[in-house]
């Protein structure tokens, strides 16, 4: 594979698809090149930091940039529920979905500048860093359409039955599932997903904007322990942690009106889900994210 596409994506996608993987990594240039010809655009070198979407800015007809992003072809490609979620936004907090390309699962997106998240906006001010998320979260809030086909939360967690066959700690998806059961009895919302730091970006039409939403419908309480849980992680090596910690969910506590005992457990249990995601891909490196879901101390 040439320098078209970053050698990161290339693993991934291979690691994760195999042979198909690699026969789509083969066509993606032909796919660009036809979705510049049909949209009138000149897309740009792919950004660095790819994962399972080729994502790459470009230039429009009209002088205008944009963002062009390429799912690989499966039925159930995350890029039908973030369209449909940026559709419900209507560029209100996040950033605005523009067309797609439903045959070659492809989207163009408005293009975010300077385009930074927040950890590199806010190196030193973590405080400053969740005010901007609050701010967001409630810009994105909103109940679910009665009609829908996103994913619900609970299925998410469903799959904490196969963990009983592993070596997986049965003693962590207990506790998880018993705090699950309690504080998913709130409210349901349409959820982004991936509510983080890097998922919120500057942008000029607003101070910043969420990108990247995955579409679930759930508690309010999972999408800040998402939040939470990666502020854990970036502070997880400074002297402060615990104050830093204390003051985000006191802040998250107060915006949703969420008693900061079960945004706590929240944190608990989303954090359990992700050392369980890990496991299930790799069966690596699943112990570090287990270990740190005590951190919360519920």
């Amino acid at each position: 594979m040439d320098a078209f596409l970053p050698e990161k994506f290339v693993r991934l996608i291979t690691e994760a698809h195999g042979a198909k993987g690699t026969g789509w990594l083969t066509e993606l240039r032909t796919i660009v090149e036809e979705i510049e010809k049909k949209w009138c655009l000149s897309v740009k070198k792919a950004f660095p930091n790819l994962s399972y979407h080729f994502v790459a800015s470009c230039d429009l007809a009209n002088g205008g940039e944009a963002v062009l992003k390429i799912g690989f072809p499966e039925s159930d490609s995350p890029i039908f529920n973030e369209a449909e979620m940026l559709k419900l936004y209507e560029g209100r907090g996040a950033v605005k979905f523009l067309r797609i390309d439903e045959r070659r699962l492809a989207t163009l997106l408005e293009k975010l500048n300077p385009g930074k998240h927040l950890k590199l906006v806010f190196p030193d001010d973590p405080g400053k860093a969740v005010e901007i998320a609050v701010e967001i979260l409630l810009k994105i809030k909103r109940k679910p359409p009665v009609e829908h086909n996103f994913v619900r939360l609970d299925d998410w967690f469903a799959g904490f039955e196969k963990a009983e066959k592993t070596i997986f700690p049965r003693y962590a998806v207990k506790k998880a599932q018993n705090f699950y059961e309690e504080l998913s009895s709130a409210n349901k919302f349409l959820l982004h997903g991936d509510f983080h730091h890097e998922n919120i970006l500057s942008a000029t039409r607003e101070e910043f904007l969420a990108i990247d939403p995955k579409g679930i419908v759930g508690a309010i309480g999972y999408e800040i322990a998402v939040f939470l849980n990666n502020h854990l992680w970036w502070l997880s090596d400074e002297p402060d942690l615990w104050k830093n910690l204390d003051a985000a969910v006191r802040r998250f506590s107060e915006a949703a009106e969420i008693e900061m005992r079960d945004l706590r457990r929240w944190a608990f249990v989303q954090m359990v889900l992700s050392a369980w995601w890990t496991f299930e891909e790799n069966g690596e490196n699943w112990q570090n994210d287990l270990a740190l879901a005590d951190i919360w101390d519920v």
